[in-house]
């Protein structure tokens, strides 16, 4: 009986084939959600034939986000509302980044939300010939590094409205249990929002008073997150002292080739994790051997492609059964039964070019 549980357990959460996703999700997208007290947002340089052109440059009246929206089809519709999960895709990202992960989760019952980050998308990366300097823009970056938070906490009162007026999410939200994803300046963007002050040391333009801890951008609707690929403290998000005052729970996951932007080799990834207060077990950290950092992404199914990984098939198997059931612990009035979130309990889904996977919490 046990094994049949088993069996049960791995076969549902692993990544449903794309069509039999694809027949049971809706996908529709909510275009320029604009955000009038937002910091506004430059548009991308382009190249311009006069100078007197390239100099001019124009500002958006607000920030404007866009939104993919992931919904479950349900036949007939049912009456209970769906817990709401947004994504936050990393600089360069687009709402299409983590489509295929998102798929998933609309799959195991869930409103999926991914947000464009207007200032850290794919267009601002191509706005121009350099695009690992654009990349490295974009993470320093002060509009961006303290509006991505925000952005999450403006959809989620957009949310609210969607929810009374909108003819395909009215009533459909159930804005009483909230989750957030993001992967690396999508992880800030989730940390961020448990807590996590950012520092100020770096980004530019300066805020005052310049360096030290930064604004307190959390989000108390927000019942918990995954950071993919957390940061460790460091240029250019975190200080040792950024983690203490994080007070939702937070599942980071990560692994042995996750390199860092700042130089800092992966292992200092799960040693930050030491930093993160405690949470009466209510914080965890997945370390999984190996895993590089663009295996937390999948775009697999979405109109726009990210770079390909020889390993993300074998660890989004491990991110998947992780994520999957932390979600359903946290948001899920009455959470099915699942594989523990343990070393042995993730053990089933190790596998291919993954050989382990290790459990901390906290």
């Amino acid at each position: 009986m046990k094994a049949i549980i088993l069996l049960f357990w791995i076969l549902s959460y692993l990544h449903l084939p794309l069509a039999l996703a694809a027949e049971s999700v809706e996908v529709f997208e909510i275009r320029d959600v604009l955000n009038p007290n937002g910091i506004s947002t430059p548009k991308p340089d382009r190249p311009r034939l006069f100078k007197r052109f390239r100099d001019q440059k124009t500002e958006a009246p607000g920030r404007a986000v866009h939104v993919k929206v992931h919904l479950p089809i349900l036949q007939p519709r049912t009456s209970e509302p769906l817990p709401l999960i947004l994504i936050s895709h990393g600089a360069g990202g687009n709402w299409d980044t983590h489509y295929a992960q998102a798929q998933h989760l609309a799959t195991q019952g869930y409103a999926v939300f991914c947000i464009e980050h207007p200032g850290s998308n794919t267009e601002r990366m191509k706005s121009s010939l350099r695009r690992f300097q654009n990349l490295k823009n974009m993470i320093y970056d002060s509009v961006e590094v303290l509006g991505r938070p925000k952005d999450v906490s403006f959809l989620i009162d957009r949310a609210s409205e969607w929810n009374r007026t909108h003819p395909k999410l009215r009533g459909r939200l159930d804005l009483s249990q909230i989750g957030v994803v993001g992967h690396s300046f999508g992880a800030y963007t989730v940390l961020a929002l448990a807590g996590a002050r950012p520092a100020l040391d770096w980004i530019e333009p300066k805020v005052e008073p310049g360096k030290g801890l930064g604004p307190d951008l959390s989000d108390g609707r927000i019942q918990c997150g995954i950071a993919l690929s957390p940061q460790a403290p460091g240029e250019p998000f975190f200080l040792k002292e950024s983690y203490a005052s994080i007070k939702t729970p937070v599942l980071g996951i990560s692994g042995t080739q996750d390199k860092q932007q700042n130089g800092e080799p992966p292992l200092a990834r799960l040693e930050a994790f030491k930093l993160w207060p405690e949470l009466k077990g209510r914080h965890a950290m997945v370390w999984i051997t190996p895993a590089a950092h663009l295996d937390f992404t999948d775009s697999t199914g979405g109109d726009q492609h990210g770079r390909e990984s020889e390993t993300r098939a074998d660890v989004q198997k491990v991110v998947r059964a992780a994520m999957t059931q932390y979600f359903a612990n946290c948001l899920k009035k009455n959470p099915p039964p699942g594989p523990p979130l343990t070393s042995a309990g993730l053990e089933p889904y190790v596998g291919g070019k993954v050989s382990r996977v290790d459990v901390q919490v906290k």
